[in-house]
């Protein structure tokens, strides 16, 4: 069942983060006014991954890890393929940048990082974030504990306040993200407040999380802001904890909003328009600056983002979602070892 209002919290996540990358950039003064307020959109990208924790749980909850596995591989690699595919065309037109072909192969798999290759486009770094948290769940499946949520989520929570107050275990990183778990495990305790209902532990998980997420929240603003001083920094935890309410207003039933085709619609596109608007967006946007007002560049350039984002749904990722799924499907079915793994739940 499609939740209709987080469609609409994850479109505003996703514009947030393009506006803060077109209209917010250093060396744009296109709206000094506007800015000001766009400059706190860097903070969609936690409020995504609390979506994700969220949404993650649910998708994971009663599948095996190989069903669990293959959806999110069809969610995930066909859209990022034509993003990539985009932004190094447009890149490559308008730009003098240029990308080796092993650098592109690298960056399909989303494992860069682990092969030495740098990003193709910087806002690849959250999606490398949750293809460790979904690993980590597909583990979690795999040995049939992901329903132990007191078990493991305490030793997350453990180690991610460990990793905050004294940067230990140092290779929490290379399998989840210690700065960012907090937002992750906000949404799985939103999971379970509503379907395991509203008991101390729950609740315990996600006041934790609120208090190490506004303690990132506060001290992150340094990375994404230029200069900013306390207030800045207070803001930036004042909108964490509007996001955390607005999510356990979801969780709890209090907002439930009717489907609609169009909102639908507007969720969809938030994936591919996070994975093309920034550095195909930027190189279109100084391009024509010489010639075109940036006013009204902006705005072209975010009206034509989301028209190629409704252009890589319609004609990549619905056309080849069922029958990507229904290969990868087939493929477990004809290998003993992967059959035996899709039907362990431990």
């Amino acid at each position: 069942m499609r939740i209709v209002a987080l469609d609409i919290i994850r479109f505003f996540a996703a514009i947030s983060v393009v506006l803060y990358h077109l209209v917010s950039r250093p060396e744009s003064t296109a709206y000094p006014l506007l800015s000001e307020i766009t400059k706190f959109g860097y903070l969609g990208v936690p409020l995504f991954f609390m979506i994700s924790g969220y949404v993650i749980a649910l998708s994971a909850n009663n599948r095996t890890a190989i069903q669990f596995g293959i959806s999110r591989f069809v969610r995930l690699y066909p859209a990022l393929w034509a993003g990539i595919m985009f932004t190094v065309v447009v890149s490559t037109l308008l730009t003098e940048h240029s990308y080796s072909l092993p650098q592109i192969l690298a960056n399909l798999t989303l494992l860069q990082d682990y092969l030495g290759f740098s990003d193709v486009d910087g806002v690849y770094w959250t999606l490398q974030a949750e293809l460790k948290f979904y690993a980590c769940v597909f583990l979690l499946l795999l040995f049939g504990v992901f329903d132990r949520f007191s078990i493991w989520l305490s030793i997350w929570l453990a180690l991610t306040v460990m990793h905050t107050v004294y940067a230990q275990p140092f290779f929490m990183g290379w399998f989840i993200s210690p700065a960012y778990s907090s937002f992750f495990m906000a949404g799985i305790a939103f999971f379970l407040i509503q379907t395991k209902g509203k008991n101390t532990y729950n609740y315990f998980i996600l006041i934790s999380s609120l208090l190490i997420s506004s303690y990132h929240g506060f001290y992150q603003a340094e990375g994404f802001m230029k200069d900013p001083g306390i207030e800045q920094q207070s803001i930036s935890v004042a909108l964490i904890g509007c996001f955390y309410l607005l999510m356990y207003l979801l969780c709890t039933g209090k907002i439930n909003i009717k489907p609609r085709k169009v909102l639908v619609t507007i969720g969809a596109l938030t994936y591919p328009l996070y994975l093309i608007h920034n550095v195909a967006g930027k190189a279109i946007i100084d391009y024509y600056s010489n010639t075109i007002p940036e006013q009204l560049m902006i705005v072209v350039v975010v009206f034509f983002m989301i028209f190629v984002s409704w252009l890589i749904h319609l004609g990549v990722e619905k056309p080849m979602a069922t029958p990507m799924k229904n290969y990868l499907l087939s493929i477990v079915d004809r290998s003993k070892f992967l059959k035996s793994l899709s039907s362990r739940e431990g």
